[in-house]
């Protein structure tokens, strides 16, 4: 979605979208704020004539009608740009292709290729599909211009446009994975980071561990100082703990303000450890609400550990992983609980 809103303009909506959303109890997520932006703005026809209709006929707006009108009215923008997308790259190997008939017979099997990725854009392709073919045509490019002097110059500009086209790639495929408000990853991330480290961890015979780290007394944070210091609370531990772990260590937002870690070559003591640091770090932070310059009590962590085994399911992790911090959670919160813990118990 395009704005153009000024500072002014912007604050006002601000103001409205935050007054209907306290009005029907709206949690203030990202995608919620989203709608009722476009709401107030006036800026999505479509959906304000929905929203208006869903407030006449209930007195209460749920969560999961923002979620459906958040996936109907705004995310099939990503979609739009992904088509556009690939109409530019079929117009691109249409010239590719007329570069490849003008240079002789030579090159017909380049043109084949080429032919073949054109017939591939034609289909409905995900994000990751688009870039898979955009990795082909460059290569094919690069092949073709090394085929002859003749072809490169023209052949240039067209591996210009498509390297353009993948960086927009790129920049959609990190807006899918990134959790809006935290900027961490998100759970569809975590879900292909971990087969991915899985896969490598069964081929190697290596350690790899999971740990989801759960903030206590997130509720009081929200009831006592707004949700808007509570967003700012689960901005700033995501912060704190990406920049505590190490460069290769995974860390999303796994839902509210629960955070999955994933410790790829590290063994289950090794893990444990860890997360006894993190825990103790943010354990001695002290944490201010500058909105209203007064204390916030100090955010503490719990935490449980699992190690996968070989050829388990991400959900079977997490399970084994989420017994874990309810043990923490039930022994006082502020601790770490591993897998090995539940056994002893």
């Amino acid at each position: 979605m395009q704005y153009k809103d000024t500072i002014e303009q912007s604050k006002e909506y601000l103001r409205l979208a935050v007054s209907h959303m306290s009005r029907f109890k709206v949690p203030f997520d990202p995608v919620n704020y989203s709608v009722w932006y476009e709401y107030v703005s006036g800026n999505n026809k479509e959906l304000r004539i929905d929203l208006d209709h869903a407030m006449t006929q209930t007195q209460s707006i749920t969560p999961e009608l923002n979620k459906n009108l958040f996936e109907k009215y705004i995310v099939p923008d990503q979609k739009q740009i992904l088509e556009k997308i690939r109409e530019e790259l079929r117009k691109i190997l249409e010239n590719i292709l007329k570069h490849v008939s003008d240079a002789g017979g030579q090159l017909n099997n380049f043109g084949s290729v080429i032919k073949k990725f054109s017939q591939e854009l034609k289909q409905d392709l995900d994000v990751e599909a688009v870039s898979r073919v955009v990795e082909g045509i460059l290569n094919e490019t690069k092949e073709i211009m090394q085929s002859g002097a003749n072809l490169r110059e023209r052949m240039q500009e067209s591996a210009d446009k498509v390297e353009k086209l993948s960086r927009n790639l790129e920049q959609i495929q990190e807006q899918a994975t990134t959790d809006l408000l935290t900027g961490a990853k998100n759970r569809r991330y975590l879900t292909t980071a971990f087969y991915e480290e899985a896969h490598q961890a069964d081929a190697a015979g290596g350690d790899l561990c999971l740990i989801i780290a759960d903030i206590d007394h997130f509720k009081t944070i929200n009831d006592t100082h707004g949700h808007l210091v509570g967003d700012k609370v689960l901005k700033r531990t995501a912060d704190l703990i990406m920049n505590y772990v190490k460069v290769r260590d995974i860390v999303t937002r796994y839902g509210g303000d629960e955070f999955v870690i994933l410790l790829p070559s590290t063994p289950l003591q090794g893990a444990v450890v860890f997360s006894e640091k993190l825990c103790g770090y943010f354990k001695n932070l002290n944490w201010k609400s500058k909105d209203k310059s007064q204390s916030i009590e100090s955010i503490h962590l719990s935490i449980g550990v699992a190690q996968y085994r070989k050829g388990e399911s991400l959900e079977t992790v997490i399970q084994r992983a989420d017994k874990a911090l309810y043990k923490s959670k039930q022994e006082g919160r502020c601790r770490v609980t591993s897998e090995t813990d539940l056994e002893a118990a």
